[in-house]
């Protein structure tokens, strides 16, 4: 039970001034998406803020301190409100094209098909006049055979325009997203008439030679997605089925592999004889790698996400401060929404957040759980073996016995790490459930067994092999084989679980969720946390009710 002076009693939760500004730009961008696409009245926003506030401060907290708070949930609500409005605006006014068109542009994107093709251009020219927005052409393959990455190519054909628009009330979050507004289709020619240089890009081309050169095209084509994000090289089937099998997140270059490069990355600042160097010096070389991987990766939200967190820790490390979890997950939050609040409404964006939110709230007290589990199985084996009562046996792992100096056996410790990933891979697969249901229709039932092997696997072997790859591109491609050969018979054989199994057979299918379903589930889980300055038999009647509208709006929609 979390311990609260006279002070935190008088309020329902401990009040982290950056996480609920990040909560309440969020609530900005939904209510003016709410606004412009479903009419909602600005009065709304009135009711809004008179049961936020009495909800928030109903403790005896000083009306100067109060107000400040207030102020700046305010402040960053219609933030929020009006950083998406604006990009909306920008993204629904633009030009307006219909017919055919001479289009050149930047080859940002390319997706080869055995018929057609897919271009993704960027920097384009409509005729003779430039527009802010992408293209993306569909063309037959034999057009596009020549055509590499960041090439400035020149295509003739007709073009659409999205519809994207307040008018109509429709909704492309991708398209705005990617700033992707136009489409071409039937396209007569496609001309290769230059070539940009793109730093970032040129490193992601280098290493998918390697990998390519290195290794068998399957082998490569995932090893590319773990190291970049790039997943277009993988057959179709084998995707959908890792999807199926839960573990596609791990082509999402994200926390898990900022993660594993910035644990590698400060083992070498504190092992090596960079130890000595000053603290600032450390920070900016971690820093540096960092940010120069995010490049390769693009800057994704995930990206940004992760390697906010990591930093303000490794910063907060090195001046002995400790780092609030949650105030960090919602600076990165309102850093990435400030510059892109349509990413409120990316998969990706959700799900890294939900799983980071996850595993702060619910890691530690399933761990707990889980260890306590544990102990009394043993307990009761030990003691029927022994033929003597539970508390002569097994000494119990928990933390007071720890600090007793109860000494904790070799598999005592591998017990407790293996409870310790089963619990972070149960607090995501909690967390992110009803967004993986709702955005791809299924829930997977192999999910979490599946991740329990995965996740420490990647992270074991994302640095040796990011290190190996960035070798392979350094010195000559024709290394790259001896380099990469570990790497290929390891991916082969992980290939060979999902190409012999059908991870679909075991899926939660066609259950919708609305929005009350969603509030009545995060409501009950954050019950389930410590975070309520409530006794506990309080939390469990909430969670108990939110639980219960939960289950009850899901039937109504779905029978």
């Amino acid at each position: 039970m979390q311990h609260v002076g006279r002070k935190g009693k008088d309020r329902l939760f401990n009040f982290r001034p950056v996480f609920f500004m990040a909560a309440s730009l969020c609530v900005g961008v939904v209510f003016c998406y709410l606004h412009f696409f479903f009419r909602l009245s600005l009065w709304w926003l009135f009711l809004l803020v008179g049961l936020g506030i009495p909800f928030l401060f109903c403790g005896k907290e000083k009306l100067i301190k109060t107000s400040i708070a207030v102020f700046a949930l305010l402040l960053a609500f219609f933030l929020g409100f009006t950083c998406f409005g604006a990009q909306m605006r920008a993204y629904t006014r633009a030009t307006v094209y219909e017919g055919e068109y001479s289009v050149r542009g930047v080859v940002e994107e390319k997706t080869v098909g055995r018929v057609y093709s897919c271009l993704v251009l960027s920097d384009i020219s409509v005729g003779e006049k430039e527009e802010r927005f992408k293209l993306i052409a569909y063309l037959p393959t034999s057009f596009c055979e020549n055509v590499d990455l960041f090439d400035v190519v020149s295509l003739d054909g007709t073009i659409a325009t999205d519809g994207t628009d307040y008018e109509s009330e429709t909704f492309n979050a991708y398209a705005v997203r990617e700033r992707i507004k136009y489409k071409m289709t039937d396209v007569e020619s496609c001309v290769v008439v230059g070539r940009r240089f793109d730093f970032f890009g040129s490193i992601r081309v280098r290493i998918e030679k390697a990998l390519y050169r290195g290794m068998d095209d399957e082998p490569a084509a995932v090893a590319m997605a773990v190291l970049t994000g790039t997943t277009h090289g993988i057959e179709s089937g084998l995707l959908e089925n890792m999807r199926y099998g839960g573990i596609a997140h791990v082509f999402a270059v994200s926390g898990l592999h900022v993660g594993a490069l910035y644990g590698f990355c400060t083992l070498l600042t504190s092992k090596t004889g960079l130890k000595r160097a000053p603290k600032l010096l450390r920070f900016l070389l971690v820093a540096a790698t960092l940010i120069f991987y995010g490049g390769i990766c693009g800057f994704s939200a995930s990206i940004l996400r992760a390697t906010t967190l990591c930093l303000t820790g490794y910063a907060a490390r090195l001046i002995g401060v400790k780092a609030d979890r949650l105030e960090t997950l919602g600076l990165a939050a309102i850093f990435i929404l400030i510059f892109s609040p349509i990413e409120l409404f990316s998969a990706g964006f959700q799900l890294s957040f939900l799983a980071c939110l996850g595993i702060f709230l619910w890691n530690k007290p399933l761990e707990k759980w889980g260890n306590q589990v544990c102990d009394e199985i043993i307990n009761h084996l030990r003691a029927r073996r022994t033929k003597c009562t539970p508390s002569t046996g097994f000494p119990s792992g928990n933390e007071k016995e720890r600090e007793k100096g109860v000494r904790v056996t070799f598999l005592g410790k591998i017990r407790r790490l293996a409870v310790s990933l089963a619990s972070v891979s149960l607090a995501t697969q909690i967390a992110a459930a009803p967004v993986l249901l709702q955005t791809f229709g299924y829930l997977s039932g192999w999910s979490l067994l599946l991740n329990f092997f995965f996740v420490p696997f990647i992270s074991a072997v994302f640095s040796i092999l990011l290190v190996l790859t960035a070798l392979a591109c350094i010195l000559p491609l024709a290394v790259a084989p001896v380099l990469l050969y570990v790497p290929n018979v390891v991916w082969s054989a992980v290939l060979l679980l999902f190409e012999a199994f059908d991870f679909s057979t075991f899926a939660v299918k066609g259950v919708t969720l609305t929005a009350g379903a969603f509030a009545c589930y995060y409501f009950a889980l954050s019950f389930l946390s410590d975070k309520w300055n409530l006794t506990p038999k309080q939390r469990k009647w909430f969670c108990l009710l939110c639980a219960v509208g939960f289950i009850a709006v899901t039937l109504i929609v779905n029978i």
